[in-house]
């Protein structure tokens, strides 16, 4: 089968398209979707990165620009009285029919690109154990994983990429 090419957008509620990319989300990822649509997602700044081919979404990822701390029940982090941000990801899939395609990872770097320019810290994700695409693709481009056990059985790793090294 002959693989065609793929486009990464960043896109608002307000594009003209946003209903297709909702329905990959529903398709995909519907646990996901609280994270997109429900109050959750309306707490921080959101940005969105859809990938279409053959004008049809096939992946997308969504970071929420958010303190370090905070979601982890603590004091957000301050470094030299700059107060920390990360660029959370909060919901990442693409479509079965077009994983192996390169799509994931464009979408990654999309996300990390985002980040450094709004000035970000970190990335930071997480992801059930059982992902290991999802694992791949982070571990590939360079991000610090740690593995762990919500409540009493839920397995789990977070993921880190530093974005800014001290001097």
């Amino acid at each position: 089968m002959l693989k065609s090419a793929f486009f990464i957008e960043e896109w608002t509620e307000n594009h003209p398209r946003y209903s297709e990319f909702l329905s990959c989300l529903e398709q995909t990822a519907p646990d996901q979707r609280e994270f997109v649509v429900g109050d959750y997602s309306r707490t921080h700044p959101c940005y969105l990165f859809v990938a279409w081919q053959v004008n049809a979404v096939v992946g997308f990822l969504r970071i929420a620009v958010q303190p370090i701390g905070p979601e982890a029940n603590c004091p957000p982090l301050y470094l030299k009285g700059e107060l920390l941000t990360e660029a959370k990801i909060h919901a990442f899939a693409v479509r079965e029919e077009s994983r192996n395609q390169g799509i994931g990872t464009a979408l990654q770097r999309a996300a990390i690109q985002k980040a450094r320019t709004l000035g970000c810290y970190q990335v930071s994700s997480y992801s059930l154990y059982e992902k290991a695409a999802n694992h791949q693709v982070k571990l590939a481009l360079g991000f610090a994983a740690q593995p762990e056990v919500h409540g009493d059985t839920i397995q789990g790793v977070y993921f880190v990429m530093p974005l800014r090294i001290p001097e």
